[in-house]
C-alpha cells in the first residue's frame, strides 16, 4: 500500500488564534484530512498578546508544529526598545515584523520532514513571513510549492502611506523568485487574480486559481422578530478608510418617518478615536451601540439573530471580501456591504445572491435597503451560497493539490454540489 501524500501547510496564523488568517487553513486542513491526506502544519506559538484568547471554535486539524521568534515590536517604551524598534520597522517593511519567524519555521519543517512521505508544501500569506519560508521547505525538500494569498503582497497598489516605492521595491524582488519557484498560486478572489497577473505576467496561464473562504454549514435559526427593534449588525473592528457614518445617517432619516421601530446599529469590535468622533460630529451616536469582541459561538447566535448584517471596504483594499461576509452567508441572513465602485465584493453579493454591496455615497440605495427592512422584503437569502462551504472549496483544493503533485485529481461526486472549474469566479 502506497504512502499516503504529505501536506505541509505553512500558516503563521493556526487554531486556537482568534487572527482572522487562523481561520483558513483550520478549516482546509481538516478537510485534507478527510481526503486521507496526511496534513502537518507549520505555525507559529499561540500568543495571547496579539489578538486576545484563543478562538475554541476553530478545528483543530493535522499535526501542528509550533514554533517561536522574537517577538517584534519590542514591547515596553524606553529608549532602547523605541528606537529599535524605529530601525527594524524600516528594515523589515518588505516583509514585515514576522521575518525572523521564518528561519524557525524553516528549521522545524525541515525536521519533521525527514520521517515523512513525499508531498507538497502550501505556504500562506499573509504573514509574508510564511511564504518566504514555504519557498527554502520546498526548494530543501525538493516538493512541490503552492502559493496561498489571502491578501496580496507587492502585487498591488498600494497606497503610499501604507507602503512606499522603496518598499514597495524590494518586496517585488523577493515575491518575484517566490512566484517564479512556485508551482502554482491560490488567490482568494478574481480581482486578487487579475493585480497578481498585472505584476507577474509571466504567470498567466492554468497554474493560477482562485479558492475564496468560505463557511460551515450550520442549523437554520428562526427569524428575528417583525416587530420591535431593527437589529443591524457589524463584526469586527472599522480600520482606517472605513467608516459606519453613511449608514448610521440612512438609518436616521428612516427612523424619523417610522417613529415606532427603533433602529440600532450594533458593531462587535472596537472603533477608532477619529470614527468616533465623525459619529458624534453628526449626532449619529444615540443608533450605536459598541459592544466588545466575544468568541465567535456567540457571535454568531447575535448575527443568527439580526435583521442584517454590514460590511464595509475601504478603497485601498478593492480587491478584499472581507472574511465576515462568508461568516454572515453562513447565518443566512441578508447583508449589506459598502464598498468603493470597482470593489470584488460587488461580485460576490451579486453572485452569490446573498446580499446587496452599494458604494456608501449611494443614499438612496442604502435607505432602500433599510426601507425594505421595515416592509418585510428582506427575506433570509440561501440561494447559490453553498459552494462557498469549505467541504466544497476543499474539493477543489484537492484539484491543484493532485496537479501540482503530478497525479490525476479524482472527480467531484455527482451530487456533492462543487465547481469543477479550474477557478471559482465569484
Amino acid at each position: 500500500m502506497s504512502a499516503r501524500r504529505t501536506v505541509l501547510i505553512v500558516s503563521y496564523y493556526f487554531a486556537p488564534s482568534p487572527a482572522v488568517g487562523a481561520k483558513r487553513f483550520s478549516f482546509l486542513a481538516r478537510e485534507f484530512e478527510r481526503f486521507g491526506y496526511d496534513v502537518h502544519v507549520i505555525t507559529h506559538e499561540m500568543r495571547e498578546w496579539t489578538y486576545g484568547k484563543a478562538d475554541s471554535s476553530l478545528p483543530l486539524a493535522g499535526h501542528i508544529h509550533r514554533c517561536n521568534s522574537i517577538r517584534l515590536p519590542l514591547p515596553g517604551k524606553g529608549f532602547f526598545a523605541r528606537a529599535m524598534n524605529t530601525v527594524l520597522r524600516k528594515l523589515l517593511a518588505p516583509v514585515g515584523w514576522e521575518y525572523f519567524w521564518a528561519r524557525s519555521a524553516t528549521r522545524k519543517a525541515l525536521e519533521i520532514a525527514r520521517d515523512l512521505p513525499p508531498g507538497i508544501v502550501i505556504a500562506t500569506s499573509p504573514a509574508h513571513a510564511a511564504i518566504l519560508a514555504g519557498g527554502r521547505i520546498a526548494d530543501s525538500l525538493g516538493w512541490p510549492l503552492i502559493l496561498d494569498y489571502r491578501d496580496p503582497w507587492s502585487a498591488y497598489e498600494w497606497p503610499s502611506w501604507r507602503r512606499g516605492k522603496i518598499t514597495q521595491w524590494f518586496a517585488r524582488r523577493l515575491e518575484l523568485g517566490l512566484v517564479r519557484q512556485s508551482a502554482a498560486r491560490v488567490l482568494n478572489t478574481p480581482a486578487m487574480r487579475d493585480w497578481f497577473e498585472k505584476f507577474f505576467p509571466h504567470s498567466l496561464g492554468a497554474r493560477n486559481f482562485v479558492i475564496p473562504n468560505g463557511f460551515d454549514a450550520a442549523p437554520a435559526a428562526a427569524p428575528p422578530a417583525a416587530n420591535g427593534p431593527i437589529e443591524i449588525v457589524h463584526a469586527g473592528e472599522i480600520f482606517a478608510g472605513r467608516t459606519l457614518v453613511p449608514v448610521l445617517r440612512e438609518m436616521q432619516r428612516v427612523a424619523a418617518r417610522h417613529p415606532n421601530r427603533e433602529l440600532r446599529l450594533t458593531t462587535y469590535g472596537d472603533l477608532p478615536a477619529t470614527e468616533l468622533q465623525r459619529i458624534r460630529d453628526a449626532s449619529l451616536d444615540n443608533f450605536l451601540q459598541i459592544h466588545p469582541r466575544i468568541p465567535f459561538d456567540e457571535l454568531f447566535a447575535a448575527l443568527q439573530r439580526a435583521h442584517l448584517l454590514l460590511a464595509v471596504v475601504s478603497d485601498h483594499m478593492l480587491y478584499s471580501t472581507p472574511y465576515k461576509v462568508y461568516d454572515y452567508m453562513a447565518t443566512g441572513r441578508p447583508i449589506l456591504a459598502l464598498a468603493p465602485k470597482g470593489a470584488a465584493l460587488f461580485n460576490l453579493l451579486s453572485d452569490s445572491g446573498a446580499g446587496l454591496c452599494l458604494e456608501p455615497t449611494d443614499e438612496t440605495g442604502i435607505e432602500a435597503a433599510l426601507e425594505k427592512l421595515l416592509a418585510g422584503d428582506a427575506a433570509p437569502v440561501r440561494a447559490r451560497v453553498d459552494r462557498f462551504r469549505w467541504s466544497n472549496l476543499a474539493l477543489q483544493y484537492r484539484m491543484v493539490i493532485e496537479t501540482v503533485a503530478g497525479a490525476p485529481a479524482p472527480a467531484p461526486a455527482p451530487d456533492d454540489g462543487a465547481s469543477t472549474r479550474n477557478a471559482l469566479d465569484v
